[in-house]
Order: structure tokens, then C-alpha cells, then sequence
């Protein structure tokens, strides 16, 4: 039972680990995928190279995990990488993209292939269990890589679409055909024009849109070790107005753009409480900050990317073997991001950043029995809470808050939201009824 005790001098968090699932045959970095449905419950997706499909969730606070039977996934299939995403905030709309290597016993010859699964059917008691019986396969002339979904502005206003890199050196989209009911392969020029301009083979795609949907930054990270980055406006048709490439010796195989604090919806109940503010966030000039993990060399996290672009190491990333992963997200509940590096030497480093020196400081880090292979952060317990799911060479670990300091921090912040003497021109008081 691994424990990881986190501590800023305000608050503490103590994560340990709840659950752990043993796979029979491991999976890679993108075999793991969280999937929420309309209730704002998550499932988590976990493939293993031997085509097998799991779903861990939990129904009335007990674990589960079970096979989904995908179709068209042959048994001499290997499956490559896996994403997934619920369309709909009102219904289950989910959408499962598989990527698949399937060999040929008798030739030896390899194809591949994309399988998209979809259907909506609001008799069944599985939707996740209706989707796996609908595929729509679609042959591909490379090697599948990163399988990754966004939106774009299409004809009939924003549409999710998948993004895919393979072994040619391009990044393909695809997108839903109204017509045939299906997907095909889209013209990347003229929805992401960025991608014309990345260079071989593409290990981790990552983008972000400002608030207001007028620009996004795009960044990629590659196997030849370079990481392109872009500022994309896209007011009228997509254009690019900056980008930087950085260059290093060995692959880099993930990279992130995130805002330095976290974005959570004020509950309409609370509504009172904040001072109404006027939203600066429709980023009239979006600079984000971008975590770029290099396979063998160290980590970086850079800022004012596409001006003076500084960058801060995060250290010992570069002694604790190949790494693997990354994440951004607030472990620790404080409303700021940290940055999380996975490796294959079994440790996850935590990064913070220090506000008064403007560096990212090694927070804490935490030993696993295994090599990492991929991390999402959800809540996939269902209480309300986040949880740390990692993926290792033998199954998958989730790291849960403690509840009782959760639920002390939580009364905290509350007893100081309401200590607030005057708000929008009536007293606490006046606002609870006291």
C-alpha cells in the first residue's frame, strides 16, 4: 500500500491508494482513457497490447472492472491506442476511437487500422455496452501513434474531431460525414494548418482553445526530439500567428499547455458570496505555460512561449530512467496546478511552482512497485473528489484523497467564504439568513 503525504503549510492531503486492478498483459502510454457520461460519473478505458479492452468504474461505491467486447478487434490484433468522449452533456453520446496493428499469420505482412465506435440508445442499460457492438473501420497506410480528440469549427458549428499521428510523419483528422453516417479524413490545411508545419513522426498532441474560442495553441511533441508549439487565431479562417520549435537530442514523448490556476464554475449557491469581476480571460493574447517531458534528458516547463519563452528545468528528471508521462492538474487541492513526470524507474516526480522565485520545485515524489505508463486525474470514485489513476507495466493503481482532511479543507474555505463582511452590498449575515 503506497502512501503519498502532501503538505504546503496551509493544507494537507494525504493521498494513498484506494484500489489496484492487475492487468494480465500490459498496456503503453496510450492505453488509458477516462470517459464521463451525462451524470458526470467517469469510467476509465484500459486497453492491454493483447487486445483486450477493460472498464473500471464504480456502481454504489464497490469497484468493478470488466471486459468490454469491442468488435473488430481480431485476435492476432495488437492494439496501439485508445481515446474516448462523451458528445452530449444531457445523454450518453460516447465516442471510442481504437487504433489497431493486425498481422497476417500466413504472409507476415501487417495493416491497420481505426476503429470508431458510436451509437446512442436510450433503451439499453449500457451505452458503453451498445457503442462496442458499432464500429466503423477505416484502413490506414501508417503506423498509428498518439490517437487524440478536440473541436474544431466546422459546417454546422463546433464538432469534435479526432487527431491521430502515425509512422508517415503527418497528423491526420478525422471527422463525422453527415452523409454516410461515418467518419473520414478531413483536410488538415483547413482546420489545423499548424500540422503542415511539424516535422517527423509525432509522439503527444495537446490543445488548448481560449475561453472566448478566438484562438488555440497547439503544441506537438516528437520522436526526432523536436516540440512544436503554435498560436493559432482563429477569428475567421485558422491562421497562424506565432510558433517556436525546440530541439532536443533524444524523443520527447509527451507535452502539455495549461493555465497556471484552475478554472471551477462558482456553484450557483455561492454566486452571492464572489465579487463579480470582469472576465479577463478571453485571452486577447494567449500565453499559457507548456510542460515538455524529454525521454532521457530533463523536463522543462516554459512561459511567454512565443516571446521571450523561459524556461525553468524540473529537476531530477533526468535520473530516474526513461520518462514516460506527463500530467498537469491540482494534486493537492490548493487551486494551482502542479506537474507530474512519470518514468519507467518507477518514481512520480510532483512539481510546484514557487510564486516568489517563479520556479518549479520538486513538491514530493512517490515509489511504485512497477514502471509508469500513463496517469489521468478524475474523479472516477464518484464522491466528488479527484483521484490519481496510474498505469503500470502490471495493472492500475488509484491514489484517493483522504475524505476527512478533504472534507476539513473543504469547511475551511468555506468558513473564510463566509467571514466576507460585505459582499455586493449586503453583509454575510444578511446573505445566510443569521
Amino acid at each position: 500500500m503506497a502512501a503519498l503525504q502532501l503538505e504546503d503549510g496551509k493544507s494537507k492531503i494525504s493521498l494513498s491508494e484506494a484500489h489496484f486492478f492487475s492487468l494480465l498483459t500490459q498496456g503503453n502510454l496510450y492505453t488509458l482513457t477516462p470517459l464521463t457520461d451525462a451524470k458526470g460519473l467517469t469510467k476509465l478505458l484500459v486497453a492491454t497490447l493483447q487486445r483486450k479492452i477493460y472498464c473500471i468504474e464504480y456502481s454504489n461505491g464497490r469497484p468493478l472492472m470488466r471486459e468490454v467486447p469491442f468488435t473488430y478487434i481480431p485476435g492476432c490484433a495488437e492494439i496501439v491506442s485508445i481515446d474516448a468522449v462523451n458528445r452530449s452533456i444531457i445523454q450518453e453520446d460516447f465516442i471510442v476511437g481504437i487504433t489497431i496493428i493486425k498481422k497476417d499469420d500466413t504472409t507476415g505482412q501487417q495493416s491497420c487500422f481505426f476503429n470508431v465506435y458510436s451509437d446512442w440508445d436510450m433503451t439499453c442499460d449500457s451505452a458503453l455496452d451498445v457503442v462496442s457492438q458499432n464500429c466503423l473501420p477505416l484502413e490506414l497506410k501508417f503506423v498509428p501513434y498518439h490517437l487524440y480528440h478536440t473541436k474544431t469549427y466546422g459546417k454546422s458549428g463546433w464538432e469534435t474531431v479526432w487527431l491521430l499521428s502515425g509512422s508517415d510523419g503527418c497528423i491526420h483528422i478525422y471527422q463525422s460525414d453527415d452523409e454516410s453516417h461515418g467518419y473520414q479524413e478531413a483536410d488538415t490545411y483547413c482546420a489545423f494548418p499548424e500540422f503542415e508545419e511539424v516535422e517527423g513522426i509525432t509522439l503527444c498532441i495537446d490543445v488548448l482553445y481560449s475561453t472566448d474560442n478566438k484562438r488555440r495553441v497547439t503544441a506537438t511533441s516528437g520522436e526526432n526530439g523536436k516540440v512544436h508549439m503554435f498560436l493559432v487565431n482563429l477569428e475567421s479562417t485558422p491562421k497562424i500567428e506565432a510558433s517556436k520549435v525546440m530541439e532536443w537530442d533524444y524523443p520527447s514523448p509527451s507535452v502539455k499547455i495549461f493555465n497556471q490556476t484552475t478554472n471551477v464554475a462558482v456553484p450557483e449557491i455561492l454566486q452571492a458570496f464572489v465579487s463579480k469581476k470582469e472576465d479577463t480571460t478571453s485571452d486577447q493574447k494567449m500565453s499559457p505555460l507548456i510542460a515538455v517531458a524529454n525521454s532521457l534528458e530533463s523536463c522543462f516547463v516554459y512561459r511567454d512561449v512565443f516571446d521571450n519563452c523561459q524556461g525553468c528545468l524540473l529537476q531530477d528528471t533526468d535520473i530516474n530512467d526513461v520518462v514516460t508521462c506527463c500530467i498537469v492538474c491540482d494534486i493537492d487541492q490548493d487551486g494551482e496546478l502542479e506537474v507530474l513526470i512519470g518514468t519507467y524507474g518507477q518514481v512520480i516526480l510532483i512539481y510546484k511552482n514557487n510564486e516568489e522565485t517563479g520556479q518549479w520545485e520538486l513538491y514530493h515524489s512517490v515509489t511504485l512497485p512497477c514502471p509508469v505508463l500513463a496517469m489521468v486525474h478524475c474523479d472516477v470514485m464518484g464522491d466528488g473528489s479527484l483521484q490519481l489513476i496510474v498505469m503500470t507495466t502490471i495493472g492500475i493503481h488509484i491514489f484517493q484523497p483522504d475524505p476527512w482532511e478533504l472534507a476539513a479543507l473543504l469547511l475551511n474555505r468555506l468558513e473564510k467564504l463566509c467571514d466576507h463582511t460585505y459582499v455586493n452590498g449586503y453583509t454575510s449575515q444578511e446573505l445566510t439568513g443569521k
